[in-house]
């Protein structure tokens, strides 16, 4: 059995994969893409999100229950393709991630009572900065990433409340 939490992080990654330009988003995440509690950033791996579970406050509410505001972080990155300005790319990247989120699919709604972004920062990548590899797929294949790739990152913060029985994360 999972808690709440649990199935809403789930759900988010979930939600995340599905960013895609099929589904009307600038960008292709995709199944296999999308990480967590590990940095896209260090590890080099683009196109990729990753989940940060931050912090959760808890308080009894009248009627028994424990109302809990989850706090978690997803940043991002993608190559920037043409003469895209890499601000813009970032851009790009931070509307699609609260897309899948706030709008995208609704089985997240029932498990929350609300989920609000309360901070974002685009992060441009120099184009000569050299990330240490770029993998592939789900094997050990790794090529190098060359110098001159140019990268766009981006971080969103998010509130997510929702609502479990006393001293029982695993019901709502």
């Amino acid at each position: 059995m999972k808690t709440i939490r649990e199935q809403i992080i789930e759900r988010v990654i979930a939600q995340l994969e599905n960013i895609s330009t099929a589904q009307g988003y600038h960008n292709n995440i995709g199944v296999g893409r999308v990480y967590r509690q590990e940095s896209v950033f260090e590890k080099g791996l683009t196109p990729a999100l990753s989940v940060w579970e931050l912090s959760e406050s808890r308080e009894r509410n009248s009627y028994g229950g424990t109302v809990r505001q989850l706090t978690i972080k997803v940043e991002g990155v993608v190559l920037v393709t043409g003469n895209k300005h890499q601000a813009k790319a970032s851009n790009e990247l931070l509307g699609d991630i609260e897309k899948a989120l706030i709008m995208g699919d609704t089985s997240l709604d029932e498990l929350i009572e609300d989920i609000q972004d309360i901070a974002a920062e685009i992060i441009q990548l120099p184009l000569n900065k050299s990330l240490p590899y770029l993998a592939l797929d789900t094997s050990t294949d790794i090529a190098h990433l060359p110098i001159g790739r140019k990268l766009a990152g981006a971080a969103i913060d998010f509130e997510i409340q929702y609502t479990t029985e006393w001293g029982d994360p695993y019901t709502q």
